[in-house]
């Protein structure tokens, strides 16, 4: 795939920061009204949550999602990844290089280096002091002093990466576009490609130990991997590139893009376009569609954080926010 197409596809990832799809007010009563989208959330088990979106948008939450108060930040900028280390320290990215740091809970946010243009998707918060962040054109940047110093260890190769998680302290993992998942052994020192059998782009990646773990993509593809990525077979979706008349536009309905997966436990969940909500009971191994309420369907669902007692939190489009609580989903308006 050509760097203009790739590029056409992520512009219309960002052009869905300043889309206003639906006018829909999705907030509480007892707190703001979210109607900006939101790209990423994290929930502690605490069930104190925060959510980061359009618009250089920070919310924060103290019930697991039922009610929102805005944070301030000093920027304006698409925030399109946020992690939390603990309540007090955490930090958020987004568009043209922008790394945001609270040490206070998010009572203020302040910019952190480094200074690129590029455009960071996800941060990976594993500690006060340590943090991963990644994004367009290959771009993967480490903290180990709270973000005072970031070190560059950016892939040589020119790839949009989407999604981070680590096993333990060795042990990595990055999915991006073309289906590239790059793993390292070494604490991030040094990434390695590994073979997905498939071009399409994933957006989402779980690993909940050394051998065992989840990537999911485009048209609804998930692979699973039971030895730490050296095969990755498909779960779900089809892996192979093809149009919408190849594929059929009812069955391209029945299968939207998979933008995040979480698993705690034995329950797993897996969120997307149209509404999708994929659920497991039995820790990965098989995966149901969660029926939506029909006006739902016209919502895409980018992220969600998962806690002990089938707890967390789905974020989305206008605002959405949907919490999980003991394995049941809470649809606001209902």
């Amino acid at each position: 795939m050509n760097r203009a197409m790739r590029l056409t596809r992520v512009a219309g990832f960002l052009c869905l920061a300043v889309a206003a799809t639906l006018a829909a007010a999705l907030g509480s009563t007892h707190g703001v009204t979210v109607r900006e989208h939101l790209y990423d959330a994290k929930v502690l088990p605490t069930m104190e949550a925060w959510a980061g979106g359009a618009f250089g948008s920070i919310f924060h939450s103290s019930d697991c999602g039922r009610t929102w108060q805005r944070q301030p930040t000093p920027t304006d900028q698409q925030l399109f990844g946020i992690d939390m280390a603990s309540a007090q320290v955490g930090w958020a990215v987004g568009r043209a290089g922008t790394i945001l740091h609270t040490a206070d809970g998010g009572a203020s946010w302040h910019l952190q280096p480094p200074n690129t243009d590029r455009h960071f998707f996800k941060v990976l918060a594993r500690s006060q002091n340590e943090a991963w962040v990644i994004g367009d054109w290959g771009a993967i940047f480490h903290t180990a002093d709270g973000g005072s110093h970031w070190t560059d260890r950016s892939l040589s190769e020119d790839v949009i990466l989407n999604d981070i998680t680590f096993a333990d302290r060795e042990r990595g993992w990055i999915a991006g576009e073309a289906g590239a998942i790059f793993a390292t052994t070494d604490g991030g020192a040094t990434w390695s490609r590994q073979e997905t059998g498939t071009e399409k782009t994933l957006f989402g990646i779980k690993f909940v130990d050394a051998q065992n773990g989840w990537a999911v993509g485009l048209d609804g593809l998930m692979l699973q991997t039971t030895d730490g990525g050296n095969h990755w077979e498909v779960r779900r979706g089809d892996p192979n590139i093809g149009s919408l008349e190849q594929m059929g536009f009812l069955e391209a309905l029945k299968n939207p893009s998979l933008y995040a997966i979480d698993i705690v436990g034995n329950f797993g969940v897996a969120v997307g376009d149209m509404g999708m909500i994929l659920v497991s009971t039995d820790g990965g191994r098989t995966w149901n569609r969660q029926e939506v309420p029909a006006t739902w369907r016209l919502y895409w669902l980018r992220s969600l954080s998962l806690i002990e007692g089938k707890n967390g939190l789905v974020v989305g489009s206008s605002g959405l926010a949907i919490p999980i609580l003991q394995g049941d989903f809470s649809y606001p308006g209902l």
